[in-house]
């Protein structure tokens, strides 16, 4: 009786194992067109992530007594960045499925609006990130239109980071 258990779960071993493998290869072969898309999306929320470090450090520099995390890791926000990661990358898979399958005498493109969408909304939050708190000239210029996040980092509004640099931010004077 051992022998015939033996053998059935040697066989479904064989073939689970092989249907696993089978399984993972179509996965891959449907995908695979779309990982180009999700490097550059990573790579996009990364520079973002280090951008915002680097704004930490500068807030803490501004005011040592500020509650900033200076560069901490926090598992909320990689949480945050994963889900958003999986999100982005689900509709870039679907926006070329759409293309590839629904679509394909029209070359709509749609994984690269979807993609390039979402990397230029984190070249907006790398630019902000790397214009708030930074006296550098073309972070003056960039100032002008973008959001100051040094608050946001600070927990205050801006009026009141205004206050605490004593600058104006129209004008830029003391």
């Amino acid at each position: 009786m051992f022998d015939y258990l033996k053998a059935f779960f040697e066989g479904l071993f064989s073939y689970g194992s092989r249907l696993l493998l089978f399984l993972i290869g179509a996965a891959w072969g449907l995908l695979e067109p779309t990982v180009p898309f999700a490097g550059i999306c990573l790579f996009a929320i990364l520079v973002d992530c280090f951008t915002a470090y680097r704004l930490g450090k500068r807030v803490k520099k501004l005011n040592p007594k500020a509650k900033t995390d200076d560069g901490k890791v926090r598992s909320s926000y990689a949480r945050r960045m994963f889900y958003t990661l999986c999100v982005v990358y689900a509709c870039t898979v679907l926006g070329w499925l759409i293309d590839t399958y629904m679509y394909p005498f029209a070359e709509l493109y749609l994984a690269n609006f979807i993609s390039g969408g979402f990397c230029l909304v984190q070249l907006l939050s790398i630019l902000e990130n790397e214009s708030s708190c930074n006296e550098a000239g073309w972070a003056k210029v960039l100032q002008k239109v973008l959001v100051n996040k040094a608050a946001r980092h600070l927990d205050i509004s801006e009026d009141d980071l205004q206050n605490l640099t004593g600058k104006d931010r129209d004008d830029g004077k003391h």
